[in-house]
């Protein structure tokens, strides 16, 4: 059955991208689609405002499956404001990242910023400020400088272990793959370029120093079971299978992207125990670059850090709601981040960008949705249901409320 709803849908993300560069984030739909786009000259801002509203008001009468319909109208109500957002009208911030992402973002309270740097005081013992002792800790895990070359051949061996794990909890399509690749001056650390045909590239940013203490959770989250293996999944199931022509196209700024960034944040601990990724890389990894490092509670490192996540949301407040000073908000980030100021840089980088500066939501509120659905001994299963249903915040929150 031809689905024309669903093709004005990709019509209407492929206009968007002409204006806002990379609002679509991979297409791998009907080819001859965006062969008509890409003929097209680019768009009015207030075209695309109308053809957003059109969508919407035409989705009640496609007859969709009621979770279709609901997750569709998030994604829609999203693509409406980039649209408006285009034309030149202005959003709160509260305002913009509810519209684009079905969640409302509050400002974490300090006092558990606070808490958090007391346990890494109890963690990381010895002299010098905490933020010197956390700066000397990422550095003992860094991978040397003369080690630089060997970079691509540990990630393809996290790639490997972690792909094997994944495949104990997850099926993958047939012909599935990821390349990996490293690059230079982007504002983010690591991408995946989902690319259809249920392959992806990887890209690995070596701007700042590589900290190998993160390459099975980078791994997880950028590959498996995290992003490569959720595309792969709804491209088979969902598109391939259903025809469901929405999952060929995916769109930055929309609520997917919480769902996404939920699962690849809490995909590292789908696939290693308590322990297990440190122990595989005190096995595999340190030592073939020559690290030797002291025994350092880890787990309370981990924990200190699940309190700090949300930092950065605070601080995409600060920038873009109180109107606060580039020096500000990097000192914010080195106070309660404990970054060092040239990785205090690269947050703002990324957090000023007009693609990504409400982004930084996606990761804090799609973990916190995500982790209490993964506490019953079911949670494989249900991770399998995230990684391939039509899903969405406020379904998830309501979910966490029954």
């Amino acid at each position: 059955m031809l689905d024309h709803w669903g093709e004005d849908y990709i019509r209407l993300g492929l206009r968007i991208e002409k204006l806002f560069p990379g609002f679509v984030d991979g297409y791998y739909g009907p080819p001859e689609l965006k062969a008509e786009v890409d003929a097209e000259p680019a768009p009015e801002a207030d075209a695309l405002v109308r053809a957003a509203t059109a969508l919407a008001d035409a989705l009640p009468a496609q007859g969709f499956e009621e979770r279709r319909a609901a997750y569709l109208g998030k994604q829609v109500r999203a693509i409406e404001t980039v649209c408006r957002r285009l034309a030149g009208e202005s959003f709160s911030l509260e305002d913009e990242a509810e519209r684009y992402y079905d969640i409302r973002p509050t400002r974490i309270p300090e006092a558990q910023f606070e808490a958090g740097l007391a346990l890494l005081e109890a963690a990381l013992p010895g002299a010098g400020t905490l933020t010197d002792r956390m700066e000397a800790w990422r550095k003992r895990h860094e991978l040397p400088r003369d080690k630089t070359g060997r970079l691509l051949g540990l990630l393809n061996d996290a790639l490997a272990e972690t792909r094997q794990r994944a495949l104990d909890i997850v099926p993958l399509p047939e012909g599935e793959g990821v390349e990996l690749a490293t690059v230079t001056q982007q504002p983010w650390g690591a991408y995946n370029w989902y690319r259809g045909g249920y392959r992806s590239r990887v890209e690995f940013n070596t701007d700042l120093p590589t900290n190998l203490a993160r390459l099975p959770d980078m791994m997880a989250h950028e590959a498996y079971p995290g992003h490569h293996t959720e595309h792969a999944l709804r491209e088979k199931l969902l598109y391939q299978d259903q025809g469901y022509l929405e999952h060929s196209i995916l769109l930055i700024n929309t609520p997917e992207c919480v769902i996404s960034e939920g699962i690849a944040t809490v995909a590292a601990d789908q696939i290693f125990a308590p322990g297990e990724a440190h122990a595989w890389l005190r096995a595999h990894v340190y030592p073939m670059v020559g690290l030797t490092l002291d025994d350092v509670d880890e787990a309370r490192v981990e924990q200190a850090e699940a309190m700090l996540r949300g930092v950065r949301g605070n601080a995409v407040f600060l920038l873009h709601e109180d109107g606060r000073s580039d020096d500000e908000v990097v000192a914010y980030l080195m106070r309660y981040s404990l970054l060092n100021e040239q990785r205090a840089l690269k947050a703002l980088e990324f957090l000023k960008s007009p693609l990504w500066r409400a982004y930084t939501f996606t990761y804090f509120y799609g973990r916190d949705l995500i982790l209490p659905l993964l506490q019953g001994g079911d949670r494989r299963a249900v991770f399998g249901r995230l990684l391939t249903e039509q899903v969405y915040p406020s379904l998830l929150a309501k979910w966490n409320n029954a």
